[in-house]
């Protein structure tokens, strides 16, 4: 258990070196498929279930007072040129940069039998830390740009000793990988993203709108284009951007936006929807630089989400979603069905 707690006492320390230089906000997105997942007494978490995208942590620190922590605001600065804000509508400009960390797991189906058989997917990991910048223009556009660095693969990326320490607190079986994993090899992901508001306000700052977005990714983890779009109903909309998600799901949308009019606490409930058209991804094509297992992955994936929300205008937040995927790889027995619970709190 001693390398399970390195992703913890990482992630500690990744706070309080972000904190100590006035960070403004913290976000944190915890995602798992035992989170969708009914809890019988009588036999736990059903762990035949338990497999493909099984868990991802995020968190992040976010700044988005420059006159409060220059040096924030000169990171901003040397970013910027990476959001693609052209045709952004005219209007006041609101800015946000963020710190992050976080890791991903993937699993095949049996990933406690030791015998792999082909047409399973390779065991994987994604730990990584990067930056996102993002500008809100008029309150109904939102562009960001993202990179990630991290390690991608078998123990460099700690995913067998968080994955194997959660099984030992639930009393499962312990992962199996063998030789069924990816190579260990360094990772880089460049996200883009834009997003548009178009919203109707009903009395007392209640409200409908309709979120549709564009982005994609490239580097050697995933390497894709994608279009979403999410209908929110609840109060005080104009707040927030929807719920942030781990990559590849529609991501980067932890921004808060702030207005004299809004009421002080609003909420949401929406539904959603994200295509992708799939480049690469790792976790199925396998290990850039060596061998490594892998299957034929499916080119289109598409994302079906739905969820509520809790916020303040000062930047708490509260979330749960769930989320269906489509099948990611031609031997893929079922689809993939995980939960997301988002916590924001404001320093």
């Amino acid at each position: 258990m001693a390398a399970g707690r390195l992703a913890p006492l990482g992630f500690v320390l990744f706070v309080l070196s972000c904190t100590s230089v006035s960070a403004q906000r913290v976000i944190i997105v915890e995602e798992n498929d035992v989170i969708a997942k009914t809890y019988n007494p009588a036999l736990g978490f059903d762990q035949q279930h338990d497999w493909d995208y099984t868990q991802g942590f995020y968190a992040a620190v976010a700044y988005d007072d420059f006159k409060k922590d220059p040096i924030a605001g000169s990171v901003y600065d040397f970013l910027s040129g990476g959001i693609m804000t052209a045709g952004a509508p005219a209007g006041a400009i609101q800015q946000q940069m963020q710190v992050m960390f976080g890791q991903s797991i993937y699993t095949p189906q049996r990933d406690s039998d030791p015998v792999h058989l082909p047409g399973e997917r390779p065991f994987g990991g994604w730990l990584y830390t990067g930056v996102s910048v993002a500008q809100e223009t008029g309150r109904s556009q939102l562009d960001s740009f993202e990179i990630q660095v991290g390690a991608v693969g078998g123990s460099a990326s700690l995913w067998q000793a968080v994955q194997g320490g959660f099984h030992s607190l639930i009393g499962s079986g312990q992962p199996q990988p063998g030789n069924w994993q990816l190579a260990n090899e360094p990772g880089i992901v460049l996200a883009w993203d834009r997003r548009w508001k178009i919203g109707y306000d009903f009395a007392d700052g209640y409200g409908i709108d309709l979120i549709p977005g564009l982005g994609g990714a490239a580097g050697n983890v995933f390497t894709y284009g994608e279009a979403s779009a999410l209908l929110r109903i609840g109060r005080s909309l104009q707040t927030t951007w929807g719920p942030t998600r781990i990559r590849p799901s529609p991501s980067g949308a932890s921004f808060f936006s702030t207005g004299p009019n809004d009421p002080a606490w609003g909420w949401d409930f929406y539904v959603g929807i994200a295509e992708r058209v799939v480049a690469r991804n790792i976790f199925l094509d396998g290990s850039t630089f060596a061998w490594s297992p892998s299957v034929t992955k499916k080119v289109f994936v598409t994302d079906f989400m739905a969820g509520a929300e809790i916020f303040s205008q000062s930047g708490y937040k509260l979330g749960f979603s769930v989320t269906q995927r489509t099948p990611e790889y031609t031997t893929q027995s079922k689809s993939d069905l995980f939960g997301s619970i988002e916590a924001s709190a404001r320093f």
